[in-house]
C-alpha cells in the first residue's frame, strides 16, 4: 500500500508531519522496508452501533537494517481516535534502548508518550554522555510545558529518566503545542537516537543473549497487557486485535 494514497498522507490525519520525517530519516539511513500481510499493511472498515457507522483507516509500516532488528509504525485514523505508534527494536548484538513512541488522540484529551526505553537494566545500556543530551531536551520541553504524566508502576520498568509522557486537553493551545514545539522534540529525540545507534560497538556474547532475554520480555509484557487493546477491540473487533498485537506489533522469537 502506497502512502500517498491514503488519509495518512494529509493534514486530515494529526501525526502525518511525524510520519512522514521518520520515514524520510529511515530511507536516509538506507533501512529496507518489510512486507506486511495486506490485510494489516492497511485497512479500512466500520466501527460503532448499527444506528452511528464511523470509518476507520489502519496502516502498518515496517522495516529494518543491519542495526534494526524491526523498525514499525502503527497509523490509526477515525472520528474518535488518530493514533501513531512506533517501535525501533534494535539488533540485540547493540547494547541499545528501544525508541518508542506513542501519540494518541482519544475522544477527550491526547496522551503523548516518547522515550529511549530500556531492555536491560538501565544503568548497563544508556551511556551519560547521550542521557544527558536526553534529559535537556526533555528538560528544557517541560520547562516550557510543565504537563508530566506520571507513568504506572507496572510500566515504569520499562521506561528511562528522559521520558516524555503527557495528557493534554483538547483544544486549540494542544493544537499548536502537538504542531510545533512536540515536534521539534521529536525530531531531536529520532535523530539522536539513530545518531547513538551507528556509533554503537558490538556487544559479546553473553551481554547479547541478556539483551535478546530483556527485549523479548518487554515485547511479551507489551502483548499481554498493551493498554490499546481496548481501543483496538472497539474499532477492529477482538480477533484481529490480538493477531494485530501478536504477528505485527509485539512479535518476538
Amino acid at each position: 500500500m502506497i502512502l500517498k494514497n491514503t488519509v495518512f498522507n494529509t493534514s486530515e490525519w494529526r501525526w502525518s508531519k511525524y510520519l512522514k520525517y521518520l520515514l524520510a530519516k529511515s530511507n536516509e539511513y538506507k533501512l529496507t522496508e518489510k512486507e506486511i500481510l495486506p490485510k494489516f499493511s492497511y485497512l479500512e472498515s466500520l466501527y460503532g452501533s448499527k444506528k452511528n457507522k464511523k470509518i476507520v483507516n489502519l496502516f502498518n509500516w515496517a522495516a529494518c537494517s543491519e542495526k534494526i532488528t524491526l523498525s514499525r509504525a502503527l497509523c490509526i485514523n477515525s472520528p474518535d481516535y488518530a493514533v501513531l505508534n512506533f517501535l525501533i527494536i534494535p539488533e540485540s548484538i547493540f547494547n541499545m534502548p528501544f525508541l518508542g513512541l506513542d501519540f494518541v488522540s482519544l475522544p477527550g484529551y491526547h496522551l503523548l508518550v516518547l522515550d529511549f526505553q530500556p531492555s536491560i537494566e538501565f544503568e548497563r545500556q544508556f551511556k551519560k554522555e547521550w542521557l544527558d543530551k536526553l534529559l535537556k531536551i526533555k528538560n528544557n520541553f517541560y520547562h516550557q510545558f510543565p504537563f508530566n504524566q506520571e507513568m504506572s508502576q507496572e510500566f515504569s520498568k520499562f521506561f528511562s529518566p528522559a521520558l516524555i509522557c503527557m495528557k493534554l486537553p483538547k483544544q486549540t493551545e494542544s493544537d499548536y503545542l502537538i504542531s510545533n514545539q512536540l515536534f521539534d522534540v521529536f525530531k531531536e529525540y529520532f535523530n539522536l537516537y539513530f545518531d547513538v545507534l551507528y556509533k554503537t560497538k558490538k556487544v559479546d556474547e553473553d551481554l547479547n543473549s541478556e539483551i535478546v532475554k530483556g527485549q523479548n520480555f518487554y515485547l511479551r509484557f507489551r502483548k499481554e497487557k498493551d493498554p490499546a487493546r481496548p481501543m483496538l477491540n472497539t474499532l477492529f473487533g477482538s480477533d484481529f486485535t490480538e493477531t494485530l498485537l501478536s504477528d505485527i506489533l509485539f512479535k518476538f522469537e
